[in-house]
């Protein structure tokens, strides 16, 4: 019983010390760290107003029903499919509901489509830092009559 006690408590010994831990470092390169890009803009044309309504029924404790902002995630993907439309500019909502009675979301905005896509000129670029500021990004002239901009 004695050599078995022993025999196992060195084997355990053993296992435990023939472990070993190696330590290295790597080399790393430098990360260049701004980001030079010209824009692209685009036009959009705004077209009619529009105004979806959802309503559903109660629910309690809201069983099988999705949370709120999924729900205006939701009307506005189907408004703008509906309507073939790229954006709903200044969407607002509005939602009611009736204790244990009917619920009802509605959405209003704009309905916008994108149009003309075409990189930015420099009077496109001058108007971008007057709205923006020139405080996150520098535009520089090429001195080929092109401009590019520098984000930091």
């Amino acid at each position: 019983m004695k050599k078995a006690l022993l025999s196992a408590l060195a084997i355990s010994l053993l296992a435990f010390t023939s472990c070993s831990t190696i330590k290295r470092t790597a080399t790393t390169a430098d990360v260049q760290l701004n980001v030079c890009q010209y824009p692209t803009v685009v036009d959009i044309e705004v077209t009619n107003k529009v105004e979806l309504v959802k309503t559903w029924s109660f629910a309690p404790f809201n069983w099988g029903e999705p949370k709120l902002h999924l729900l205006k995630g939701n009307l506005i993907a189907e408004s703008l499919k509906a309507n073939d439309a790229d954006l709903i500019i200044d969407p607002q909502f509005s939602f009611t509901k009736k204790s244990y009675g009917q619920r009802r979301l509605v959405i209003t905005g704009y309905l916008a489509k994108y149009k003309n896509f075409r990189k930015a000129t420099p009077e496109d670029l001058r108007a971008i830092e007057a709205t923006h500021g020139s405080n996150e990004r520098t535009v520089y002239n090429d001195g080929k009559g092109g401009l590019f901009s520098i984000i930091k």
